[in-house]
């Protein structure tokens, strides 16, 4: 693909969020940069940290962000956004890419340059057409949807709007395959939930069933580590209490958030991933731990069950079926019966970089002909 004649491509994040956002957009703006593209951000709120930031800036990536202490407040952002966007919007862009939901796309998109292709992208549940969220994805010209389940819905609600799958991207190159030995049947399994800190996602409940859990043969006083930002600050606090007083803290370790760098340490240190959330995208982290041939357990939310194959499980969103898989993978992984080669090989052909960046290039510098669009 020639990239000469392609010049810059504008970002929309409304607040640029933690999480599989923060991993996917880096590593986007990173790969677009490879490829000698500008890249401009355009956000009215962030809640990276300052080194996060800092690595798309010296880069090359532009970020036009509210001053700090404006930030902090919402009517202020967007009274910012709509004052100082109109003279910071570049006067050319092949493509306006819009993440997840937010009023502030639809400023962009009339301020976006003549002849840029708007683009929708939806991570977890669509908004309801009715919603202000759904009217401004309704505005923008096309979509993108991290999973199939996504996908359908979107296509619900606007049958009429180009829509393409493409998942987050969740890394910067090719994965190697990883050399990881089964667990011994006597040795202390390593067990991980990685995500936000929120009730939908069920950390609190995995982290009070533990001592429970933790007693069953087949987890054999099991270790959980639980890392994730805490996005209101009170249930990392709770947790802390409830581990403190039930006299847990061998058993169970509560890290907080985690810096992206410390992934593959902290994966490596895996030996199962766990995540029964009640509603999701395409999780990230999922595909993470797959890349690097560590199994997980996770409910069907979502585009979850999108994931499955002979190394994971994935079960209902009913909590009991939650703890039967977790024994279960439990259970394989003691017998030997997890293949992390064949893991590892089974993520990269759907998820890897080769496959998912080839597809965010296509989309972000030709627009027009891979969504269909007629000029």
């Amino acid at each position: 693909m020639s990239v000469q004649h392609l010049r810059r491509v504008i970002v929309s994040g409304t607040i640029l969020g933690l999480g599989g956002i923060r991993t996917h957009l880096t590593l986007l703006c990173q790969l677009l940069r490879r490829q000698e593209i500008g890249v401009e951000v355009f956000a009215t709120g962030v809640n990276w940290d300052s080194r996060s930031v800092a690595s798309l800036e010296a880069r090359g990536v532009k970020l036009n962000l509210p001053p700090a202490p404006i930030r902090r407040l919402r009517k202020p952002s967007a009274l910012y956004a709509r004052l100082a966007w109109p003279l910071l919007a570049p006067p050319d862009a092949t493509s306006l890419y819009c993440i997840g939901a937010g009023r502030s796309h639809f400023l962009m998109h009339r301020l976006r340059p003549r002849g840029t292709v708007s683009i929708n992208h939806e991570i977890v549940t669509p908004p309801g057409p009715d919603s202000l969220a759904g009217q401004c994805a309704e505005r923008l010209d096309v979509s993108v949807a991290n999973s199939s389940k996504v996908a359908e819905r979107m296509r619900e609600y606007w049958p009429q709007k180009p829509v393409r799958v493409i998942p987050f991207l969740t890394s910067d190159h090719p994965m190697t395959a990883p050399s990881r030995q089964r667990v011994g049947e006597e040795s202390r399994l390593r067990v991980v939930f990685l995500g936000r800190l929120v009730a939908h996602k069920r950390p609190d409940q995995l982290v009070r069933r533990w001592q429970a859990l933790s007693a069953h043969p087949l987890l054999a006083s099991a270790r959980l580590d639980v890392y994730g930002f805490d996005p209101d600050g009170n249930m990392l606090k709770e947790l802390r209490a409830f581990v403190d007083e039930s006299k847990l803290s061998e058993k169970v370790n509560l890290h907080g958030t985690y810096e992206l760098n410390a992934l593959p340490r902290i994966l490596a240190d895996s030996d199962m991933v766990v995540l029964p959330s009640l509603d999701e995208g395409l999780p990230l982290v999922l595909v993470e731990a797959m890349s690097r041939g560590v199994p997980f357990v996770a409910t069907a939310a979502g585009g979850t069950e999108e994931l499955n194959n002979p190394d994971v499980i994935v079960t209902s969103t009913k909590w009991e079926d939650f703890e039967a898989g977790l024994l279960a993978l439990a259970g394989k992984i003691r017998a030997g019966e997890i293949d992390s080669r064949r893991l590892h090989q089974w993520a990269e052909a759907r998820y890897g970089y080769a496959t998912v960046s080839r597809r965010w290039l296509d989309c972000l510098l030709n627009p027009r002909k891979f969504f269909g669009l007629h000029d």
